[in-house]
C-alpha cells in the first residue's frame, strides 16, 4: 500500500503532540499525587467535629491513589491526651468502583478511646458534654457542608487494634476491642455491626442491626462464662465484698433513634457456681450446680417483668430464694415495683451468744410493693402471702439456746409511706401454736401477736420521730419437771419518740394477769399472780409506781399467806417493797425490799433484803402444817430471820440468818420435850445450802420418856441440803457431863457410830432413868458408851461406866420386882435374886461397874458391885439346901460383912427411848 505524501508530512507533528500530551498528563498526575492529599486535608469537616463537642480536631490524608487512599492520624480533643485518636485509615477501591461511587473496604487501625469515671459520671478529655447550641460561621471558600464520602456505598468497615483506656480513681483499665460494620447488600439503608470487647481477656460480643429508613436498630449482647475472678480488684473496691464464679450475659434490645429510645428489651444473666460474700453474709447459686438466673423483659421500657430464681443465702442464716417475680413500672413521674417471692428457710445453724438451729426446711412466701412519684411521695409494703390458698406455708421447727421450738408459719406485714418531710410505717406480726421444750420442760404459747407504728418528721431545725409497739403473749403455759404454771396473758406496750437533739423518750408498761404456779416436789404453789410494771425515760420523764401481788401462796395445798408489793422507778433502777402476810401464823409478816438496775451493765439484776421481825409463835403451833411427817410435833418460842441476796443473769448469791429464842418442842405421843431452845444459823453462801462453822444450838431441858437431860449445846454446820456436821456436843445429864464426838449425818447414809464420853454421872440417877426402878444414893461413874445406828435401828455396843476411883458410894434401889419376874418362887435362883434385891435397898459399895449393851430389841444393864449391905438382911443360910432363904418377919436375919452383886436389868429399847417414832419422823 502506498502512503499519501501528505501523511508523511503530518506524522512528525502528531508524534510531537502525543509526546507533549503524555508529558502534560504525567505532570498532571504527579501534581495530583503530590498536592491532592493536601487539598482533601483542607476540606476535612473540622467545624462539624467541633460542633459535636470536641475542643480540637486534627487529621490528614496521607495518600490518594487509584486503588487506595490512606489517612491519619486523626486526633479528637487535646493532642497530648485526646478523647479519641485514630492512627490510620485505609480506603480500598478500584477506579471502576469509584466511578460507581463504591468503596470496597475501609480499614481503621489503632483506635484509642480515653475516658474517666468519677463523681460526674463518664467523661472524655477534650469533649464538652454540653456544647454551645449556636452555629459557627461557615467558611464559603473551604465549605465543609458536604462530606467527602457523601453518596458513596461502602461494602465493609473494619476496626482493628482498638483500645479503651478507662480511668477510675487512680487506676487505668484497658479494654481492647475490634469491630466490623457491613451495610446492607441491596441498599445502604441497613447496617450490621459486630463489636468484640475483650474485658480482662474475656470476650463480650455486641451485634447491631440498624435500619436507617425505619429508624430502628436491634442490639444483642452476649458474654459466655465471664469469670468474676478477673474483676477481683474492682469488686474489692467495696470493702468486705468478694465474688467468684462465672456469669453468662445474654440480652436483646430493640431501639429507635428519632428520638433515641429503647422500644423492647430482653436481658438474662446466669450465674454458675462460685459465691458472693459481704461481711458475714454468703450468697451462692442453687444446690447441685444449679445456676442462678435473673431475667428482665420489657416491650416498652416503661414496664419490666423481672424474674429471678436459684439464689441461696448461706450465712448468717441459710435461706433459698426459690422464685421471685416482679413487675417494674417506669411511668412518667412514677417508679413502682410489685411482686412476690417464695423463700425457703433451710436447715442450718446461726452461731452466736444465743445459737439458733433450724431442723427442717420451711417455705415462707412473701409479697412486696414499692412506688415513688416524681413529687417525692413513696409507698412500700412487705409481708407474708400466707393467706393465699395456692401458696404453701410450712410450720417452723428450730432450736434456740438448746431449747426445741415448734410453731406455725409466721405471718407479718410492713407498710410504709412518706414524702419529702413526713414518713410513717405500720407493722404487725402473728404466730400461732408455739411450743418450746428444754430439758423436759415445755412452754406453750397459743399465739404471739405484735403490732406497731413509726412516724418521722423531717423538720429543718427540729426533726422528730414517734412510735408505738405492742406485744401480747396469749395464755403462756409451763409444764415439766414437776412444775406447772400459766398466765392469762403477758402484754408489753411502749410509746417512744425523739425530738430534735434531745434524748429519746420512752413510756412502756409490762403487764401479767392472773398467773399461777405449782412445784410438785416442794409442794409450793402460788396463784392470783399479777404484775403491772411501768417504765419511763427521757427528758422530763415522771416516774409512776407499779404493783405486783400473789393472792395465794400455798404449801402442800395448805394456804401459807399472800404477797403484795410496789415497784417505784428511779433514775437508774427499780426499787421495790413487798409484804408477806402469813395465814398459818396470824400477825406474822415478812418484808422484802431491793432494787433492780436498768441503766447499767447489770441490767435485769436485783439486790434484795428480807426480814421476818421477831414473832412469838402461838402456843402449840403444829409443825405438821409444814411437814406432814412432823404432824403432832408442836413448837413455840420467838423466831426471826434476816438476809440479803443479789440476783444476776448467771444466778444469785446471798446470805440469811435464822434465829429461835426460848423455843420449846413437844412430841406428846412420844413424851418428848425440848425446852429453852436458843439457836442461830447463818447461811452466808446462798443459794448454796451451807452454814457457817460452829453454829450454836442450845437448850435448857429435854425429856424423853423417863430420861431427863438438864440442858446442853451443840456446835453444828449445815454442809449441804442433805448433810449436817455436828462438830461437838455436850449434855448435862444425871448431874454430870456427856460429851459427843464429831459426827457427820448424810441423808442417804444409814450407818453411823458415835461414842458418848461420860464424866461423873450420878449412878442412882442413871439407874432410875434407864432402869425403871426407884433409886437414891451417892457416887458417880465415868466411862464411854458406844452407840451404833444402822438401817433405822439403835444399838448400845458394849458400853461401860466405872465408879470414880477412890470414891465409895451408896445405892438404894426399890421397885426391883422385875428382877424376879419369870423365876419360880422357892427355887435357889429365886432366893439369890431376892437376897440381891434386899441388899440393894441400902447398899454401900467400894466400887461399881455398869455395863450397857443391846441384845436383840432389849436394852440390858449389867450392875456389878463390891461392898456390903448397910443393914442385916432377912435371910439365913441353910446347909441342907445350900442356899439362903427368907426368914419370917420379926426373925433375926444375917449381917453380911461383904458381898459382891451382879444384877442384870432388861428393858425394851423402844419403850425406853421411843426412838422408832423419832427415826420415822426424820425419815
Amino acid at each position: 500500500m502506498n502512503e499519501h505524501p501528505s501523511d508523511k508530512r503530518h506524522w512528525p507533528t502528531v508524534l510531537l503532540v502525543l509526546i507533549t500530551a503524555s508529558a502534560l498528563v504525567v505532570c498532571l498526575l504527579f501534581a495530583g499525587y503530590l498536592y491532592l492529599p493536601e487539598l482533601v486535608t483542607g476540606r476535612l469537616p473540622v467545624a462539624q467535629v467541633r460542633r459535636l463537642g470536641f475542643t480540637d480536631f486534627k487529621g490528614r490524608v496521607g495518600r490518594i491513589g487509584p486503588f487506595q487512599t490512606t489517612a491519619g492520624p486523626f486526633v479528637f480533643g487535646h493532642a497530648d491526651h485526646p478523647a479519641l485518636s485514630i492512627h490510620s485509615i485505609a480506603i480500598d477501591y478500584t477506579p471502576g468502583e469509584l466511578r460507581r461511587k463504591k468503596i470496597r473496604r475501609i480499614r481503621i487501625s489503632d483506635v484509642t478511646v480515653n475516658g474517666a469515671l468519677g463523681p460526674d459520671g463518664l467523661t472524655f478529655p477534650g469533649l464538652d458534654r454540653a456544647p454551645p447550641a449556636r452555629k459557627e460561621p461557615v467558611d464559603q471558600e473551604g465549605s465543609d457542608t458536604g462530606s467527602p464520602l457523601a453518596g458513596i456505598e461502602v461494602e465493609e468497615v473494619a476496626i482493628r487494634g482498638g483500645i479503651v483506656n478507662l480511668t477510675w480513681d487512680d487506676a487505668t483499665h484497658k479494654i481492647p476491642f475490634e469491630a466490623d460494620l457491613r451495610p446492607g447488600e441491596k441498599d445502604a439503608t441497613t447496617l450490621d455491626a459486630y463489636v468484640r470487647l475483650f474485658l480482662r481477656d474475656q470476650l463480650l460480643a455486641l451485634a447491631v442491626h440498624a435500619d436507617v429508613d425505619g429508624q430502628l436498630a436491634r442490639v444483642s449482647l452476649d458474654g459466655p462464662a465471664i469469670a468474676m475472678d478477673g474483676f477481683a480488684d474492682l469488686i474489692h473496691r467495696i470493702a468486705g465484698l468478694d465474688a467468684t464464679g462465672k456469669v453468662t450475659v445474654a440480652s436483646n434490645v430493640e431501639l429507635t433513634w428519632t428520638p433515641l429510645a429503647i422500644s423492647t428489651a430482653n436481658i438474662r444473666l446466669t450465674w454458675h457456681s462460685g459465691r458472693l460474700t459481704y461481711a458475714s453474709a454468703v450468697v451462692e447459686p442453687g444446690p447441685d450446680e444449679t445456676p442462678a438466673t435473673l431475667s428482665a423483659v420489657s416491650e416498652d421500657t416503661r414496664t419490666w417483668r423481672i424474674k429471678a430464681q436459684g439464689v441461696q443465702l448461706r450465712t448468717p442464716a441459710p435461706v433459698a430464694m426459690e422464685m421471685l417475680s416482679a413487675t417494674v413500672n417506669l411511668g412518667k413521674g412514677l417508679l413502682a415495683m410489685a411482686g412476690d417471692a417464695e423463700l425457703t428457710l433451710l436447715p442450718g445453724s446461726i452461731e452466736g451468744p444465743t445459737p439458733v438451729s433450724l431442723k427442717a426446711s420451711a417455705s415462707l412466701p412473701v409479697t412486696f410493693d414499692v412506688s415513688r412519684k416524681a413529687t417525692g411521695e413513696w409507698t412500700a409494703g412487705f409481708g407474708t402471702n400466707g393467706n393465699n390458698p395456692g401458696i404453701r406455708s410450712d410450720p417452723l421447727a428450730f432450736t434456740l439456746a438448746g431449747a426445741s421450738i415448734h410453731g406455725g408459719s409466721p405471718r407479718f406485714s410492713l407498710t410504709a409511706a412518706g414524702d419529702g418531710q413526713d414518713r410513717r410505717a405500720d407493722w404487725w406480726l402473728d404466730m400461732k401454736e408455739i411450743r418450746a421444750i428444754d430439758a423436759g420442760t415445755t412452754l406453750t404459747l397459743p399465739s404471739v401477736e405484735a403490732s406497731g407504728d413509726l412516724q418521722f418528721k423531717d423538720e429543718s431545725q427540729d426533726p422528730a420521730w414517734t412510735g408505738y409497739a405492742r406485744i401480747r403473749l396469749a395464755s403462756p403455759t409451763l409444764d415439766g419437771k414437776g412444775m406447772a404454771g400459766r398466765l392469762d396473758a403477758v402484754t408489753l406496750s411502749a410509746r417512744f419518740g425523739k425530738q430534735g437533739g434531745n434524748a429519746p423518750v420512752v413510756d412502756a408498761r409490762l403487764q401479767c394477769a392472773n398467773g399461777w404456779f405449782h412445784h410438785q416436789d416442794s409442794g409450793l404453789g402460788v396463784s392470783g399472780g399479777r404484775l403491772d410494771l411501768p417504765f419511763r425515760s427521757g427528758p422530763g420523764a415522771t416516774f409512776s409506781q407499779g404493783t405486783f401481788s400473789l393472792a395465794r401462796i400455798e404449801h402442800h395445798q395448805r394456804t401459807i399467806g399472800t404477797l403484795t408489793g410496789r415497784i417505784t422507778q428511779a433514775k437508774d433502777a427499780y426499787a421495790f417493797t413487798a409484804t408477806h402476810a402469813s395465814v398459818l401464823f396470824p400477825g406474822m409478816t415478812a418484808t422484802l425490799s431491793g432494787n433492780v438496775p436498768i441503766n447499767s451493765p447489770r441490767l435485769g439484776d436485783a439486790d434484795v433484803a428480807f426480814q421476818i421481825p421477831p414473832y412469838e409463835l402461838p402456843a402449840g403451833s403444829d409443825l405438821g402444817k409444814f411437814l406432814p411427817a412432823a404432824n403432832g410435833v408442836t413448837l413455840s418460842g420467838t423466831i426471826s430471820a434476816a438476809g440479803n441476796a443479789s440476783i444476776a443473769a448467771n444466778g444469785f448469791n446471798g446470805d440469811v440468818e435464822v434465829a429461835v429464842k426460848g423455843g420449846e418442842l413437844h412430841m406428846a405421843k412420844k413424851k418428848i420435850t425440848v425446852a429453852g431452845i436458843d439457836a442461830t444459823l447463818h447461811f452466808p453462801e446462798l443459794p448454796r445450802i451451807r452454814s457457817g462453822p460452829a453454829q450454836p444450838i442450845r437448850f435448857a431441858r429435854a425429856t424423853m420418856g423417863g430420861i431427863v437431860v438438864d440442858g446442853g449445846m451443840f456446835d453444828v454446820q449445815v454442809e449441804s441440803a442433805d448433810t449436817l456436821f455436828i462438830e461437838k456436843g455436850r449434855l448435862n445429864w444425871c448431874g454430870g457431863k456427856v460429851d459427843a464426838q464429831a459426827l457427820r449425818i448424810t441423808a442417804d447414809k444409814q450407818d453411823y457410830q458415835v461414842s458418848l464420853y461420860c464424866q461423873r454421872l450420878g449412878l442412882s440417877r442413871i439407874l432410875e432413868q434407864l432402869g425403871a426402878v426407884n433409886a437414891r444414893g451417892s457416887g458417880t461413874v465415868n466411862g464411854r458408851i458406844p452407840i451404833a445406828y444402822n438401817n433405822g435401828r439403835i444399838r448400845f455396843d458394849d458400853g461401860f461406866l466405872f465408879s470414880t476411883p477412890g470414891e465409895p458410894g451408896q445405892i438404894q434401889l426399890t421397885g426391883t420386882d422385875m428382877l424376879t419376874r419369870g423365876i419360880p418362887a422357892g427355887t435357889p435362883q429365886f432366893a439369890q435374886v431376892e437376897l440381891a434385891r434386899e441388899a440393894l435397898k441400902d447398899y454401900a459399895y467400894t466400887w461399881a461397874k455398869l455395863g450397857l449393851v443391846s441384845e436383840g430389841e432389849d436394852f440390858v444393864m449389867r450392875l456389878q458391885f463390891d461392898g456390903k449391905p448397910a443393914n442385916p438382911l432377912p435371910f439365913i443360910y441353910k446347909k441342907e439346901i445350900g442356899s439362903f432363904v427368907r426368914v419370917e418377919a420379926g426373925a433375926q436375919g444375917s449381917r453380911f460383912q461383904g458381898i459382891g452383886l451382879d444384877v442384870n436389868l432388861r428393858l425394851p429399847l423402844d419403850q425406853l427411848l421411843q426412838y422408832k417414832g423419832i427415826v420415822n419422823m426424820i425419815e
